[in-house]
């Protein structure tokens, strides 16, 4: 016989971290990994809905070189200091300041970071 699970109802409302960097393996060294890490570059999103999708969608973000990395951390601490970003922004601006960082150089992951914000816009605009 087989037996029975006591299996809670799914908590749709609840939240887990998202790091915008993704996959992990290929963001673990040197600047990839301090960008990942760096505290503006994730947040809490709704993980059986947003965090989902997103992950469905999207199987990787590209790593630009390290230096590229390096700038981009310069970045947004300087943009953190000076106001012109907040921990606490949204995390469609999150990804949209991020992607800002690569735009010039670094085309293969501004792209699919404007497709993560995609994501991201079209669920909040959803309701």
């Amino acid at each position: 016989m087989s037996r029975k699970k006591n299996r809670r109802p799914a908590n749709l409302s609840r939240e887990d971290y998202h790091h915008i960097l993704f996959q992990g393996r290929h963001w673990k060294n040197g600047w990839a990994k301090r960008l990942r890490e760096h505290p503006y570059c994730g947040g809490y999103i709704p993980q059986m809905t947003l965090h989902r999708e997103i992950h469905s969608k999207i199987h990787d973000v590209p790593t630009p070189n390290g230096a590229e990395c390096r700038i981009a951390v310069e970045a947004l601490n300087s943009w953190l200091e000076a106001g012109y970003i907040s921990l606490d922004d949204p995390m469609e601006r999150k990804i949209e300041m991020i992607a800002k960082c690569f735009r010039a150089k670094c085309p293969a992951t501004t792209s699919v970071l404007d497709w993560q914000r995609e994501v991201v816009l079209k669920f909040y605009q959803r309701g």
